[in-house]
């Protein structure tokens, strides 16, 4: 008996893994209080666990030691730097530091784990299972009234997700729902190649973030691109039906725009603010502000004032501190005086603005390493809502090259497979693991938090140790 549950762990043990994340992000909705949540803690402790297995395991350890140094010897330069300079809330920072950390640890253990189609396959079953749960969550949480909407009343809807999750929770939804269709699209049944993508329209269309409403897009145009081409690559029946299913979504995504969530939050956005009211309201003064060009619009008073009032507007509501901090001639330099208002009153530009500002009165020390988090304050209105800009201030040039080769190695290594086998390598499971990294690689640029959530990038960590499986040289095959 003993035996047997030992086997049947091991043959499942990552399906588990994978398949629990949705309900830990639940347990986190349910039990979230000041101190943090009790997901967060067993996410902590799977994070450590594995490295631990892996060392007493002994296999590859020297690999393992050199992967996990270079992480370690970083986070000491990053740590000893703040209190050179002065930390402000060492704990903090370095609780940040490991959310970060979490999805190269994982991808490194991942990597080790995954040597065999057992294993591969494990995977992609908690994957699946994972969207499953996923779902029935949210249309219980719908049902019920229980769940957190994502912008406001109205304006989208997220699920049992805490409140620093919601729109990073459109991250998640991206993933598992690329994942469903991919394998609804692979699948013979034409009931699970309709029924699946009519899910995740709903879903997306409900969630109310870009992410979401976007990534339909793509992730449909992308495996209906799949479906065509699977004859002329491999000889392999075309999925027609899957197509035509993908392509009707599409329209209909378009045509019921007018009255989604996102649609209802990009016109409050504009609403907010009038485009040319700044040159407007000098006009009405005599002042034709167009010709003038940043040297000008700074020197005069009259403009400097207008100026201030519109940018105070803007911003305040945003970071109430951005003017007391850093005052109006940094801030008028900054943004050259201009009158985009599109670009004046979008959060996530706002943020950069002060983060870059922070990153002006750093020494070359901090900039190679980055400055401590805690210079934003700790009530999270000021941290960075797009993951690329926020890796290069938190962590500097080295940190931001060290997570970013970390990437790319993956990337060269399907360039590599591809150009040493193009069609044995064009499968649906390559391609959804190739084009679902490609997304979210984006979306970390255009939405965020993917590589700072610890229940987000747990997904990026297992596609990269995937792609690291299938691109593996043919000697290391079995």
């Amino acid at each position: 008996m003993e035996k047997t549950r030992k086997t049947w762990l091991r043959e499942h043990w990552l399906t588990l893994l994978i398949a629990a994340q949705p309900l830990l992000d639940a347990l986190a909705f349910w039990t979230a209080n000041e101190r943090g949540t009790a997901a967060g803690y067993i996410r902590l402790l799977i994070m450590a666990v594995l490295p631990l297995y892996l060392l007493i395991r002994g296999r590859e350890r020297k690999k393992l030691l050199l992967a996990f140094g270079v992480m370690a010897l970083f986070a000491l330069l990053h740590v000893g730097n703040n209190f050179r300079v002065g930390a402000i809330a060492p704990v903090f920072d370095l609780s940040y530091l490991v959310k970060v950390l979490q999805m190269p640890v994982l991808a490194v253990c991942f990597v080790f784990l995954i040597r065999d189609e057992q294993t591969k396959e494990q995977a992609f079953r908690g994957i699946a299972i994972a969207g499953g749960i996923t779902l029935a969550f949210y249309v219980l949480a719908r049902l019920t009234g229980t769940g957190n909407v994502t912008y406001g009343e109205g304006l989208g809807y997220s699920g049992w997700v805490i409140d620093d999750n919601r729109t990073a929770n459109s991250i998640l939804f991206v993933t598992l729902g690329s994942f469903a269709v991919a394998r609804a699209v692979k699948g013979e049944s034409k009931l699970w190649q309709a029924l699946v993508p009519c899910a995740v329209t709903a879903v997306y269309l409900c969630n109310g973030t870009k992410a979401c409403y976007f990534s339909l897009y793509g992730i449909f145009a992308a495996y209906a691109v799949y479906a065509l081409l699977r004859r002329p690559v491999r000889g392999e029946k075309v999925r027609a039906f899957a197509a035509l299913v993908l392509a009707l979504l599409m329209g209909f995504a378009t045509l019921i725009y007018p009255y989604t969530p996102r649609a209802k939050v990009s016109a409050s956005i504009a609403q907010a603010a009038e485009p040319g009211e700044i040159e407007a309201a000098l006009l009405e003064r005599g002042i034709d502000v167009t010709p003038m060009s940043f040297e000008e619009r700074f020197a005069h008073p009259v403009v400097r004032e207008v100026f201030y009032e519109y940018y105070l507007s803007y911003f305040d509501y945003v970071i109430p501190d951005l003017f007391p901090r850093f005052g109006t001639d940094r801030i008028f330099t900054y943004w050259r005086m201009t009158t985009d208002v599109d670009r004046l009153i979008d959060t996530r530009q706002i943020k950069i603005c002060y983060s870059a500002l922070v990153w002006e009165d750093c020494d070359l020390l901090t900039r190679l390493v980055g400055f401590e988090v805690s210079e934003l304050g700790f009530d999270g209105i000021r941290d960075l809502e797009n993951d690329w800009p926020a890796l290069y201030f938190y962590y500097g040039y080295l940190g931001c090259a060290l997570y970013g080769g970390f990437l790319l190695y993956f990337v060269l290594r399907v360039l590599r497979r591809l150009r040493e086998d193009f069609k044995g390598s064009f499968t649906a499971e390559n391609y959804a693991l190739l084009f679902t990294l490609l997304l979210l690689l984006g979306l970390a640029q255009f939405s965020g938090a993917l590589l700072r959530r610890p229940n987000v990038n747990i997904y990026l960590a297992l596609i990269l140790a995937l792609i690291a499986y299938a691109t593996r040289r043919e000697e290391a095959r079995p």
